[in-house]
């Protein structure tokens, strides 16, 4: 199961939520949608924010070719390649490190605004 984690904007009220380990389901062109709760499963990605993009972008960090009927296979191969839900990597954009550091960042909405973390939650499917 993923672990969102929330960031509120202290002058907006905007939000921007990252997530650890969302099991993720293949798309059209290889794209990486969230998992529905059924049908395949092509692994897990992380839900980071890109700094020059200012968005929030997925980062495949276990691909199972082919996809699974469940989404414990995903799990069970982050496992094997010791994986722990942190895992970063560049931008599919524009290639810059998507980074976990949100907290005291520049508000994306509002020009004044400044990102706080607010708590974190486990998401089931």
């Amino acid at each position: 199961m993923a672990v969102s984690e929330l960031y509120v904007c202290d002058g907006c009220g905007g939000d921007v939520v990252l997530v650890h380990a969302e099991e993720w389901t293949p798309g059209a062109a290889g794209e990486i949608l969230p998992y529905p709760g059924h049908g395949p499963v092509g692994g897990l990605a992380n839900r980071l924010w890109c700094p020059e993009c200012c968005a929030v972008r997925a980062h495949a960090f276990v691909r199972l070719d082919p996809p699974a009927d469940h989404a414990v296979v995903a799990y069970a191969e982050a496992q094997r390649l010791g994986c722990d839900g942190t895992e970063s990597g560049p931008c599919p954009v524009c290639a810059a490190p998507l980074t976990w550091e949100l907290d005291g960042c520049a508000c994306p909405a509002c020009a004044g605004g400044t990102l706080r973390f607010t708590g974190e939650w486990e998401d089931a499917v």
